[in-house]
């Protein structure tokens, strides 16, 4: 299973020289994972990730190339579309961009409300039966959206991407406040998060360090959890964000980290999360930090 996945959301406005360092980066802390979307730069950052593999291709069989769709921003209406026309043009449009033959993984970006099983199963057999896409996968479903749809479609759904973090957890929280009247106990979750582990449905975590705006590791409104940060990091010998990805590797639902920096070394410093073990009470003052409560 991944622990790491480089996000690709940001990279518009670097040069190919850039991203070409990004993606060495990645590789050399064994990351081979990269997640694009048709809707991330307008589609300019899959077209400057593709003029990198132009220039370097002995890349493309090194990486995993993943991409997702299905979210729709024109000035007519901002919409989802889970149409079958609609993915299978995501993808073709994706692939052209990115200039390869397919892409190893292709995603539903968000639920749309109007979907049909059956529709987007003709999506899937039409990609897998070309060749375009080898595996699937959903982002932002629910695990009850994630059955209706693997009903109907024979290829399995192994990814669902989610945001979680120590900050943003109530797929987590839900589980040990379970029955009771507090806010943590409303469920936010929908059994997502026992859906995926039970049908073997990685979870792909998307930022792992935002606070409410912007990242929590260094926010001075978050005091007790940066200060735990800072504490671990020295004792780990690591920076911040190492500890942030660690507390989210230790789950053991096996998660997997989507790092959207575009920085190579800040790519080399959360990696080493996958040598960090947080022992049990480590992960809870991390979780309490935050002024959370057990029941």
């Amino acid at each position: 299973m991944d622990k790491f996945i480089q996000g690709c959301m940001r990279i518009k406005d670097m040069t190919v020289s850039q991203v070409r360092e990004l993606i060495d980066a990645n590789l050399e802390m064994g990351i081979n994972v990269f997640d694009h979307a048709d809707i991330y730069g307008g589609g300019e950052c899959e077209t400057l990730f593709g003029k990198a593999l132009k220039e370097a291709p002995e890349l493309r069989d090194k990486i995993v190339l993943q991409t997702k769709g299905g979210i729709v921003k024109d000035l007519s209406c901002h919409r989802y579309d889970n149409s079958a026309n609609y993915l299978i043009d995501c993808v073709h449009k994706s692939i052209k961009r990115l200039g390869v033959e397919k892409v190893n993984r292709f995603l539903i970006h968000r639920p749309d409300a109007l979907f049909n099983p059956d529709d987007v199963a003709k999506a899937f057999d039409k990609l897998s039966s070309e060749g375009t896409v080898d595996e699937f996968g959903v982002s932002n479903f629910a695990g009850s959206q994630i059955a209706l749809l693997q009903n109907s479609c024979k290829q399995k759904f192994q990814y669902n991407q989610v945001r979680v973090s120590i900050f943003h957890c109530p797929m987590i929280e839900y589980g040990m406040n379970y029955n009771r009247f507090n806010d943590a106990g409303v469920n936010r979750d929908d059994g997502t998060l026992d859906y995926c582990r039970l049908n073997n449905v990685q979870i792909q975590c998307y930022s792992p360090n935002k606070g409410n705006k912007k990242s929590f590791i260094g926010d001075f409104k978050y005091p007790k959890l940066n200060k735990l940060l800072k504490e671990l990091a020295f004792k780990y010998d690591v920076a911040p964000n190492a500890i942030a990805a660690a507390w989210l590797l230790k789950h053991p639902a096996g998660f997997a980290v989507i790092n959207g920096t575009t920085q190579p070394e800040r790519v080399k410093q959360i990696a080493k999360a996958k040598d960090i073990s947080l022992t049990r009470s480590e992960w809870y003052d991390l979780y309490h930090s935050l002024g959370r409560k057990l029941p």
